[in-house]
């Protein structure tokens, strides 16, 4: 069950494209030094040794002291000249820095939201700064006075992401299991490493930093902008989301037991029927393969169809012997472990016939629901039928 929410910073509460603060941020703290250092030294200094901090993967040193060994190496007839006029920046120069980024009220609202839900906050920013520093950006992004339970600096982490131990000594210092935490962010690649140990990911896409131009729907389980986020939280779909996340989890550990390049996509929007999910995908309504159960007597039997293939009464009751009817709902959740609109033909709750229409070879590529009305599986026929055990019917 979901217990705590973790807040990436930049690009995520605080409206900027973190690139652009970081020119800013270079250029004031060079200039800062100028009297003592060369300010294209220090800039060069200063990147080589955050770049070290970033490296790090000794748990016995903070990102503090692998920053200032580094440093101090590379500075070493300035250092102490330099530090105190570093640590004059960020005590009186850095919260200046405040002209460079956007706010917005959604910031605090989000995080709120959260709040009311229950959930315990963590400020989960990469631990590059000084305390200090993520406290002003705090207070720029209007959550600085929330209760925060950890809020990750360079002082107090030992690793930064997306290095798995970042996420994990999180998770230690809450007494939690990974996948009570939720990691929300809008950077793929660090934030959304998070999932690697477990964590469930939610993206936020305002600010979506996306280097190798991903597709990021196979690797999170949410996604959105802040304001979708904000709902998400205070919505009444809270309790779907939370059992949605599990059923994909379910199929993704499934799926890679047979295939680790077949990988569920995850919408923003619903993909319950097949036009709504043939309109998310951009495909033919055939390529949508549907999954119904069908009830005749005490027999079930669960049918995946092409989109554009009506079952034939007459077949489903040669197969089950006896006359059909569509199973409710609550049957349906019941034998296969998924509600309506999200049915997997795989990772079911209940051994049950499955049946495949033969139809559905046309395609290349189709695209069964992955345990919710927001997924989809793309997979070939014939990896189907090989996971599933599936029989080949015509329709």
């Amino acid at each position: 069950m979901l217990q705590a929410a973790l807040f990436d910073l930049d690009g995520t509460l605080l409206q900027v494209h973190t690139q652009d603060f970081m020119k800013e941020y270079i250029k004031e703290i060079a200039r800062a030094a100028a009297p003592v250092v060369d300010p294209g030294r220090f800039s060069k200094a200063l990147w080589d040794s955050t770049g070290a901090m970033l490296a790090n993967r000794d748990a016995a040193l903070t990102n503090a002291e692998v920053f200032w060994n580094d440093f101090r190496s590379r500075m070493a007839d300035c250092h102490e000249a330099l530090e105190p006029r570093l640590n004059d920046f960020y005590a009186n120069e850095f919260k200046k820095l405040a002209r460079a980024v956007d706010t917005s009220p959604l910031a605090r609202q989000v995080v709120q939201a959260a709040l009311d839900r229950g959930l315990r906050i963590v400020l989960a920013t990469n631990p590059l700064f000084p305390r200090s520093a993520i406290f002003d950006r705090m207070a720029w992004a209007g959550v600085a006075d929330l209760p925060w339970e950890l809020v990750t600096s360079y002082e107090d982490m030992h690793h930064c992401k997306p290095y798995p131990e970042y996420f994990l000594e999180i998770a230690v210092r809450l007494d939690l299991s990974p996948g009570d935490c939720l990691m929300v962010g809008n950077d793929v690649p660090k934030d959304m490493a998070a999932a690697a140990v477990g964590m469930q990911t939610y993206l936020v896409t305002d600010y979506l930093v996306n280097p190798d131009q991903v597709d990021y729907r196979a690797l999170v389980d949410w996604y959105g902008m802040l304001d979708d986020l904000c709902r998400w939280f205070t919505d009444g779909g809270w309790e779907q989301a939370v059992y949605d996340s599990l059923a994909v989890a379910r199929v993704r550990r499934y799926v890679k037991e047979f295939d680790a390049g077949l990988a569920p996509l995850v919408f923003s929007e619903a993909t319950s029927t097949v036009e709504e999910a043939a309109r998310a995908l951009g495909v033919e309504p055939g390529m949508i393969a549907k999954t119904l159960l069908f009830r005749a007597g005490d027999q079930y039997g669960l049918f995946v169809v092409a989109g554009d293939v009506r079952v034939s009464t007459k077949k489903v009751k040669a197969l089950l012997g006896g006359k059909p009817r569509m199973a409710t709902p609550e049957e349906v959740e019941e034998i296969t472990g998924y509600r309506v609109g999200g049915v997997c033909p795989f990772a079911l709750a209940t051994d049950v016939p499955i049946y495949l229409d033969a139809s559905m070879q046309r395609f290349d590529v189709i695209y069964p629901a992955a345990g919710t009305a927001h997924s989809a599986l793309p997979i070939t026929f014939e990896k189907l039928k090989d996971i599933t055990l599936g029989t080949v019917v015509e329709c």
